[in-house]
C-alpha cells in the first residue's frame, strides 16, 4: 500500500506500534508522574486520567506513561487490553470516542488480506486477516510484541511505507 490510500492509516499504525513497543517501560513506578516533555498536555492529562481510573477500578500496579518522542505523545505503557473487562469498561467514559470505519472497497481489503499472507510468509505466522474495516485486530501477545524482531523485519519487508491499521483484540 502507498501514496494517498495509505496515509491516513500510518498515524495509526505509529501510534498502535508505539504503545505497544513502550511496553518495556513497565518497570517504572507506579506513582503518577505531572511533568510534560515537549508533548500535548491534554494527551497527558487524558492517559493519565485513564490511568488513575484503571488504578481505582482493580488495576493498582497499572503502569505510569510513557512519553513517545518519536511522535511527540504520550502514551499507555502497556495494553489497556491487559487489565479486566470490568476495569476497562468502568472507565470506558474516558476513551476518546470513534467512529467506525466504514467496510473496504474489494480491492484494497485484497491488498490487506495479501499483506496479511505476507505478515505469515515472513515469519509472524499468527498474524490475523484483516477485520471487514481494514484493521488488523492483533491477540495481546502480539500486541505486546510491538515492532521487535520477527514483526519489525515482517512490517518492513511487508509494508516499508506504514499504512496498517492494528488494534489490541476486543
Amino acid at each position: 500500500m502507498s501514496g494517498t490510500k495509505a496515509r491516513p492509516m500510518l498515524g495509526m499504525l505509529a501510534m498502535a506500534i508505539a504503545v505497544a513497543a513502550l511496553a518495556t517501560a513497565c518497570g517504572r513506578s507506579h506513582s503518577v508522574s505531572t511533568d510534560s516533555p515537549s508533548g500535548s498536555t491534554q494527551d497527558h492529562e487524558s492517559v493519565l486520567a485513564i490511568i488513575q481510573c484503571f488504578r481505582s477500578h482493580g488495576a493498582p500496579g497499572f503502569p505510569d506513561p510513557v512519553y513517545d518522542p518519536g511522535d511527540g505523545r504520550w502514551h499507555f505503557a502497556i495494553s489497556p487490553a491487559s487489565v479486566s473487562a470490568s476495569t476497562r469498561q468502568a472507565c470506558q467514559s474516558l476513551f476518546p470516542v470513534t467512529t467506525p470505519s466504514p467496510d473496504l472497497p474489494q480491492a484494497q481489503f485484497q491488498k490487506l488480506v495479501e499483506f496479511a499472507t505476507c505478515m505469515r510468509q515472513d515469519g509472524v505466522p499468527t498474524w490475523p486477516d484483516p477485520a471487514p474495516d481494514g484493521f488488523f485486530r492483533l491477540s495481546p501477545d502480539l500486541w505486546s510484541v510491538g515492532k521487535h524482531g520477527a514483526v519489525g523485519r515482517a512490517l518492513h519487508a511487508c509494508a516499508p511505507n506504514g499504512g496498517i491499521n492494528v488494534v489490541p483484540q476486543g
